[in-house]
């Protein structure tokens, strides 16, 4: 059972040599690590990057690009991804972890998503958050929409989406958002299982890049973008009612209980794209 490591970095390269070197200390090989740098402008790449992208292909690209050439030079059975977002924690040894997850969900296994300590865990994903777990002894939670902070996947799952130029390799998603949704959307639809782990757990650091002034844009921008690009890829790819879709779904295959609203919050999609460059011209023009 070979696990392949994927540490996605753009502008931050102490944040990415922390988590390789803790990466080392668990007995990842460093043969077994690839540190990709989404061509940082604004900091130097990672001592321990070994793919450097010539510029900024943003994140789609940058894990499409990997993802790609890692399963057709170097398939392993299982990858983890990681972005900056996760402060790994020195007394974990993820690699055993790692292990023991896939161990208990055997031939199934498609994604399972890292627990949260920190950041806005408690306001965005409630129930991604490690404390929770571990209060209700809970191993396993099936979460809509969880943080892909740091993300165990298996080659099977992977495979599945790109045939398809799905999740991953949807790059019409060029901010990433979107990837966690169509990617469980792809695991479910398959028989395969799409959860967050108690015991996987990280440290959510949020919005580093823009809090140190190293983003090629603001928050504010990169939030309308990327809600902009998945609702216009969703709309066209599965029709405006795709996300009553998905949690239908969801909530049919895990049994979870979620909310699902008659309203259709993305009908009109291609209106909804002009107000959010109305949105960012104005924002543009008081900045």
């Amino acid at each position: 059972m070979k696990i392949q490591c994927v540490i996605f970095n753009y502008n931050l390269p102490k944040q990415t040599d922390e988590t390789y070197d803790c990466l080392i200390k668990n007995n990842f090989s460093p043969d077994h690590i690839i540190v990709v740098d989404n061509g940082s402008d604004k900091a130097p790449p990672a001592l321990s990057t070994n793919l450097l992208l010539p510029f900024n292909v943003r994140f789609s690209g940058q894990a499409n690009t990997t993802l790609k050439f890692l399963m057709t030079y170097r398939p392993s059975d299982y990858y983890l991804l990681i972005t900056t977002s996760a402060g790994l924690d020195p007394t974990l040894n993820y690699r055993s972890i790692c292990n023991h997850v896939i161990d208990e969900l055997s031939g199934s296994f498609g994604v399972a998503m890292a627990s949260l300590i920190g950041g806005e865990t408690e306001t965005i994903s409630p129930e991604q958050s490690h404390q929770d777990l571990t209060h209700h002894n809970i191993p396993y939670r099936s979460v809509y929409s969880a943080q892909p902070i740091m993300t165990l996947v298996s080659h099977q799952l992977l495979s599945i989406c790109y045939k398809k130029h799905a999740a991953y390799f949807n790059t019409d998603l060029k901010r990433g958002h979107g990837i966690d949704i169509e990617l469980q959307h792809i695991a479910l639809n398959n028989g395969l299982t799409a959860v967050v782990s108690r015991d996987l757990w990280v440290h959510w650091k949020t919005n580093q890049v823009h809090k140190l002034n190293l983003a090629d844009e603001s928050a504010y921008e990169y939030r309308c973008q990327a809600q902009a690009e998945m609702e216009k890829c969703f709309a066209k790819r599965y029709g405006e009612q795709w996300e009553i879709q998905f949690k239908s779904q969801f909530a049919k295959i895990t049994g979870a209980k979620i909310e699902i609203t008659t309203r259709n919050r993305y009908k009109f999609a291609s209106l909804r794209q002009l107000w959010y460059r109305i949105k960012l011209a104005f924002f543009k023009f008081r900045k």
